[in-house]
C-alpha cells in the first residue's frame, strides 16, 4: 500500500546527499516500519547497484520476507535493460503522458509514446523483471484519454500497475478522487498514486487515492522530494495504522526516528509543529486547550501521543489558566523530585486567595521571556 520514495524522490530533493551508510540505515528502519516496498534510487544514481545488493541481502530475512524493492528508470530500452540487471523486484518505468511533456521532452505522439511505452515494458518483461510497472508523469494535466490510451499500451506489453502521478502538485482531494476513480474503473490492475505537495495538499490526496480505490500511494520521509515534496510517509502512515487499522499496521513510533535521521541527514529542519514527527504537537499551553486536556485528552487530541511514540506536555506561560498551572507545578515537582513541603506550599495559595497573584507573575515572566517557563522557573515563582 506505500510505497516509499525517501531515497528515490527524497534523494532528488535540491541539495539533498545520502551518503552510503544513510541510505543503509534508513533503507533499515523503512522495512522495519513495514512499508510495502522501497523504491532504491534512479538508474544513474551513483552506488545504485551495490545499494541494491546490499538491500537485497540485508532486507529480505525480515518477516514476511521484507518489502519489495524497486528502481526508477525512464522509458528507454537501453536503461530498462540496464535496470533489469540490478535484480531488484519491480521496475517504476516513467513514461510523460501530458501532450506538453511528450512533445516537448521526447518530440514524440501519442501514437508514437504509445509504441515507446509497448516496446520498453516487453523488454522489461524479456529481461525477466518480475513485476513492471508504468508511472503517467503529469497525469494530471494529461487528456484522460490520452493517459488512459498508454496505460492500455503498458498493460498490454505486461505491466503489473500503473501509477497516476500529479508531477507539479495541482490536484485537490476531489480532483484526485475523480482522476483515480477513473483509473481504477477503466484498468483491471493495480493503479498507484504519486502526489507532489506544490500547494500543501500532498498527503491529502494521497489519502483521497486510497479511499478512491488506489491500491498504493508513493511517500518519503516527511515529505521530501523535489520543490514542496511529496505525501509524507509518517502522516499517511498514521492516518492508515490509527485511522484505518483493519486496512494495515505500520511502525509509527519508529517512523518518528526515521524522520529526525532524514532531517539531519538532508540538513532540513524539522518543524516543532510537524505533524506526527515534530516535537510540540502534544504540548499545550493556553487555558482552553490545558482545561480539556486534563479533563479527557481525547478532546482536543486526534489520537493519544504514545501512539506515534511521542508524549504529552503540559507548558505554563503568558497563554495559561489556573488548570495549566496546576498541572505543570505537580508534574515540575514530580520531575525534579521537590520535597512535599513544596506541593503543600502550591495547594494553600488557593486558600489563601493568592492564584490570581501567582499565575499573573507567571505570566509577566514568561512574557518577558517569550517562551512558557522551565521547571525551575516556575517553581521559583512560587
Amino acid at each position: 500500500m506505500l510505497i516509499d520514495s525517501t531515497l528515490r524522490e527524497g534523494a532528488q530533493a535540491y541539495g539533498v546527499y545520502f551518503a552510503p551508510g544513510v541510505r543503509q540505515r534508513l533503507a533499515g528502519i523503512l522495512a522495519a516500519s513495514g512499508v510495502d516496498e522501497i523504491e532504491c534510487g534512479w538508474l544513474g544514481q551513483d552506488g545504485l547497484a551495490e545499494f541494491v545488493g546490499w538491500a537485497r541481502a540485508s532486507l529480505s530475512g525480515l518477516a514476511q520476507g521484507g518489502p519489495a524493492l524497486s528502481v526508477w528508470c525512464p522509458c528507454r530500452e537501453a536503461d530498462v535493460r540496464q535496470a533489469a540487471s540490478l535484480g531488484v523486484d519491480r521496475l517504476n518505468i516513467g513514461a510523460p503522458s501530458s501532450a506538453a511533456h511528450r512533445q516537448k521532452r521526447l518530440g514524440l505522439s501519442l501514437v508514437e509514446m504509445c509504441e515507446r511505452v509497448r516496446s520498453v515494458v516487453s523488454t522489461a518483461r524479456a529481461g525477466m523483471v518480475p513485476y513492471i510497472s508504468v508511472g503517467l508523469e503529469d497525469a494530471s494535466r494529461a487528456a484522460l484519454p490520452e493517459a488512459l490510451a498508454l496505460a492500455r499500451a503498458a498493460l498490454g506489453a505486461g505491466a503489473a500497475r500503473i501509477r497516476v502521478s500529479d508531477t507539479v502538485g495541482v490536484l485537490t482531494p476531489l480532483s484526485t478522487a475523480r482522476l483515480v476513480e477513473a483509473f481504477v474503473r477503466e484498468l483491471a490492475v493495480p493503479v498507484a498514486f504519486h502526489g507532489h505537495n506544490d500547494l500543501g495538499m500532498a498527503t491529502a490526496n494521497a489519502v483521497t487515492a486510497l479511499e478512491c480505490g488506489a491500491s498504493f500511494v508513493d511517500v518519503s520521509a516527511l515529505g521530501l522530494g523535489e520543490r514542496a515534496g511529496i505525501a509524507a510517509l509518517e502522516e499517511v502512515a498514521a492516518w492508515l495504522g490509527l485511522r484505518a487499522p483493519a486496512v494495515q499496521a505500520y511502525d509509527v513510533p519508529g517512523l518518528r526516528e526515521l524522520c529526525r535521521v532524514v532531517a539531519s541527514a538532508a540538513h532540513v529542519p524539522l518543524a516543532r509543529n510537524k505533524a506526527i514527527a515534530g516535537e510540540d504537537v502534544f504540548a499545550a499551553e493556553s487555558g482552553l486547550h490545558v482545561h480539556g486536556l486534563l479533563r479527557d485528552p481525547a478532546l482536543f487530541e486526534p489520537f493519544a501521543p504514545e501512539a506515534v511514540g511521542a508524549t504529552r506536555r503540559v507548558g505554563v506561560g503568558a497563554k495559561s489558566g489556573g488548570a495549566a498551572l496546576d498541572a505543570a507545578v505537580g508534574a515540575a515537582l514530580s520531575r525534579l523530585r521537590r520535597p512535599s513541603h513544596s506541593a503543600d506550599r502550591r495547594a494553600g495559595r488557593r486558600d489563601c486567595g493568592q492564584e490570581s497573584s501567582l499565575l499573573d507573575r507567571v505570566r509577566r515572566l514568561a512574557g518577558r521571556l517569550g517562551r512558557p517557563l522551565t521547571d525551575s522557573e516556575l517553581l521559583g515563582v512560587l
